[in-house]
């Protein structure tokens, strides 16, 4: 062997000098998170390859991380859980070991912040980032605006629904904007953004789209098809690759029976319609208990180990059963103790959310 083979040999050992082709097509072959952080973490090289994918990229190839918050008593626990890893579970409470964490319970928002009340109590809200302690401060509130019925986070924005009115914060701009909307809200408003458009349903089922600018104006869709005002215990509107999805987790025929059943919105007529889906293809969505937040949708589940046509709810903590992996239109028996969804009273002190850490 000659000196400038081994050389060669040498140079190929060295990972840190891998052309981004290679790596890139490593990155295509990674499973999870677990194994997307490690890529990133073995030299600069591979990290500035791993942060140029966009999150699109991301969340085409990784299903999302569940989060679950415990309150009890003024202490606070925060772990992740990866479903193409389960034997993965990271703690956050080292990032999030300081008194704004521990002093205060938290809702989690839809994009895996929480969100606490700040100071003057009831007129400002902080957003907390539990994956890097960063906080941001709301501008005050107006002062109509204390008590809400509804909060989301949607679009790197606050939406708070008060009675008769609607509050639009964007981050870093000084102030509130405000619409008053001819819609009584009650707390049980859904929200998704699908192709930047916002959409919103309330308790009854009556769908709405919310224009941000250049001023809120809220519209409701007059909306034909099947008579979705029957709404389920629990209810969500997803993207689901551009397209938005209802999906209702309503009773069966049978005593304490549950089935997952999804609707695709129509806008393809002049009227727009509700289209019930027999089955979501080769597309997992992931949802949970609460708080009611957007879905997320993944295509090709397969992938990573997980299964398509199904729904990974996630059942609030449950040590034996984090998630449950239930296909579309699948009878669930919510009355039998060994099933996932058995119903528990100790659910009310923990949120769970699906996020994908960063966004």
């Amino acid at each position: 062997m000659t000196t400038a083979s081994c050389e060669d040999n040498t140079a190929v050992r060295n990972w840190s000098e891998l052309p981004d082709g290679p790596l890139h097509t490593i990155l295509t072959c990674l499973r999870s998170f677990v194994d997307f952080i490690s890529f990133s973490s073995v030299c600069r090289s591979w990290r500035a390859v791993a942060s140029s994918l966009s999150p699109s990229d991301i969340t085409s190839l990784f299903p999302p991380l569940l989060l679950i918050y415990k309150h009890q008593r003024s202490v606070s626990s925060r772990r992740l859980i990866d479903p193409a890893s389960p034997s993965f579970s990271s703690s956050l409470d080292r990032i999030c070991n300081n008194d704004t964490f521990t002093d205060f319970p938290f809702l989690i928002t839809n994009h895996g912040r929480f969100l606490r009340l700040g100071e003057p109590q009831g007129y400002q809200y902080v957003i907390l980032n539990p994956f890097t302690g960063e906080e941001i401060y709301s501008p005050l509130t107006p002062k109509n605006a204390d008590f809400f019925s509804h909060l989301s986070f949607v679009d790197s924005a606050l939406l708070l629904f008060t009675t008769d009115t609607v509050f639009h914060w964007r981050i870093g701009s000084p102030s509130w904007s405000c619409h008053s909307p001819r819609i009584q809200t009650t707390g049980k408003e859904i929200v998704a953004i699908v192709k930047g458009k916002v959409y919103i349903m309330d308790s009854a089922g009556s769908l709405f789209v919310l224009d941000l600018s250049p001023k809120l104006y809220l519209r409701q869709l007059a909306i034909d098809g099947i008579g979705v005002g029957r709404m389920g215990f629990h209810r969500f509107l997803v993207d689901c690759g551009g397209e938005l999805l209802f999906l209702n987790f309503t009773p069966t025929g049978k005593i304490m029976g549950m089935r997952f059943e999804a609707f695709r919105l129509d806008l393809s007529a002049n009227q727009a319609r509700w289209v019930k889906m027999e089955t979501l293809g080769n597309w997992a969505i992931f949802v949970g208990y609460w708080p009611e937040l957007p879905g997320l949708a993944l295509v090709n589940p397969e992938r990573w180990g997980g299964r398509s046509n199904c729904v990974y709810f996630a059942t609030n903590g449950n040590v034996d059963w984090p998630w449950a992996v239930i296909k579309l239109g699948e009878e669930i028996d919510t009355s039998d103790p060994e099933s996932p969804l058995y119903i528990r009273n100790s659910r009310h002190m923990v949120q769970t959310s699906w996020v994908y850490p960063g966004f």
